[in-house]
């Protein structure tokens, strides 16, 4: 089966140079993010995968050496070209009011339709189905004979409100949803063909590890108390109510990950709190493995990748009840649960952890048996497939 994954972002370099990626670095050092997972598992299963991304520099291809899948860069529309190039060059008021157009613009792209048709995909997976990025591209993929799957991958702070969604979301042969909590958003509005899908976890790569050894590679003292949180250092992920909560703590919180909070998150100067930056697979792995908990203190998520790794390393949980968390995260079984925006039950929750490491390692446990059945990248990969034919 031959997938081509339409990314979200209008192109390449809106999304990952704030995130200290050029086109190289992200083929040849970009890990861990769910597009990776995903069509790693895609490949595994026997797919034929090519991830399209636009770009404001010239087209290029080139294979993205942890996924090992096919990776192209198209060229946007001039048009959106010289709109960035005017909106990032004015006042934030003026870039308020007209970014909601660029979705528009970037996609309504004729060398970027053309691209899709000559790769004869079988179906091309368009991500994040409540974007106007969607509603652009789904009619001019049918429009060409093209197969269509929307997928949502938890990136939408709140659905789409515009009176032609309902249109343009049932030009999908199917919507893919990441929790079933928005599955039932989505079915409620009408849309029938609906299903999870899993979010895969390289389990080769995480898995569990003794503690000790890993602590002795990482330089950690062996009675060090260490919470750990993984991913995007953004708004959304609620670090700054995490660091407050672990602050008075007897222990140290250790963030991976790089991203616009970086900045406040070390000017806060806060004694036990460790800054990373961007690590590669084997050292994240060594974190997980020696870390007493891991901690998301999100706001908004899907189905939080980071989670699933620190369950498939048998890691205790201490995460906010949100999005798909609750369905992986079982709160006394696989982890702690605590509302969202809470600091003081946050700390409470990462204290009962911490005071109690045999729990903690239960939990991690219970975790572990349930995510590599689901969340393996072969049996997600395979699922994947059932849900794209």
């Amino acid at each position: 089966m031959r997938v081509a994954l339409l990314m979200w972002p209008n192109s390449f370099e809106d999304w990952y140079e704030p995130l200290g990626l050029d086109r190289q670095r992200y083929l040849d050092e970009h890990d861990g993010e769910w597009v990776l997972t995903l069509t790693r598992a895609l490949r595994l299963a026997g797919a034929d995968v090519t991830v399209v991304h636009g770009t404001v520099h010239t087209a290029g291809t080139g294979v993205q050496r942890s996924s090992g899948v096919r990776t192209d860069f198209v060229p946007v529309s001039p048009a959106y070209r010289a709109f960035r190039t005017w909106v990032w060059g004015g006042w934030r008021p003026q870039r308020e009011r007209w970014w909601p157009v660029a979705p528009a613009l970037a996609t309504l792209s004729p060398r970027l339709v053309g691209h899709l048709v000559r790769l004869r995909p079988d179906v091309v997976v368009v991500q994040d189905y409540e974007s106007v990025r969607y509603d652009v591209a789904a009619p001019l993929l049918r429009a060409v004979g093209l197969h269509v799957v929307g997928l949502d991958t938890g990136g939408s702070a709140a659905p789409s409100s515009a009176p032609w969604k309902k249109v343009t979301a049932r030009l999908s042969r199917r919507l893919l949803a990441v929790n079933e909590a928005e599955a039932a958003r989505v079915r409620r509005h009408g849309h029938r063909d609906v299903a999870v899908w899993p979010v895969p976890v390289d389990t080769d790569a995480y898995a569990p590890a003794d503690r000790a050894a890993a602590r002795s590679r990482l330089g950690i003292a062996p009675t060090a108390k260490i919470v750990l949180s993984v991913g995007r250092l953004h708004p959304v992920k609620g670090l700054p109510e995490l660091a407050d909560a672990v602050e008075p703590l007897d222990a140290q919180l250790v963030l991976i990950g790089s991203g616009s909070e970086q900045r406040s998150l070390a000017e806060r100067r806060q004694p036990n709190l460790r800054l990373t930056g961007r690590l590669p697979t084997e050292v994240v792995a060594d974190w997980y493995a020696a870390c007493d908990v891991v901690a998301l203190a999100s706001h908004q998520e899907g189905q939080p990748v980071a989670v699933l790794e620190a369950l498939a390393c048998a890691r205790g949980v201490v995460a906010t009840a949100v999005g798909g968390v609750p369905e992986v995260v079982i709160d006394g079984e696989t982890g702690w649960l605590v509302p969202p925006r809470d600091p003081v039950q946050l700390r409470a929750a990462v204290t009962q952890a911490l005071a109690d490491p045999v729990e903690a390692d239960r939990r991690g446990r219970a975790g572990h048996d349930r995510t590599v059945a689901r969340h393996s990248a072969l049996a997600a990969g395979r699922e994947l497939l059932r849900l794209l034919r």
